[in-house]
């Protein structure tokens, strides 16, 4: 796995159980003192995953050919909050890491 810096990012991560019945999910993405964390607010669920999406700005953060880190967490109950494995990928570098502005209509 990898993403681009200055570029968009989407990631789809599967969960054992439908993801609507966690009252609380967090998506972090690591690199060393770097953290960009998506909530349950920020993510898009379908029926047997969370889909989560990184912006121009926030890929952008990462320094590139250096890994970052990425894991999901739930939280259903006290006795059921269960984390991911922790998945590594790499920033590849841009050609120019300007970030692009929205065009307008």
């Amino acid at each position: 796995m990898a993403f681009r810096r200055a570029c968009s990012y989407e990631a789809t991560i599967k969960t054992p159980v439908d993801p609507s019945t966690y009252s609380a999910i967090l998506v972090t993405f690591r690199q060393g003192d770097i953290i960009v964390n998506k909530t349950e607010d920020d993510v898009t669920l379908t029926s047997t995953s969370v889909v989560v999406q990184l912006t121009q700005e926030e890929t952008a953060l990462f320094e590139a050919k250096k890994k970052v880190h990425l894991q999901i967490r739930c939280y259903a109950s006290e006795y059921d909050a269960p984390g991911s494995k922790i998945w590594t990928m790499v920033v590849e570098d841009a050609l120019d890491d300007m970030i692009l502005p929205e065009v307008e209509p």
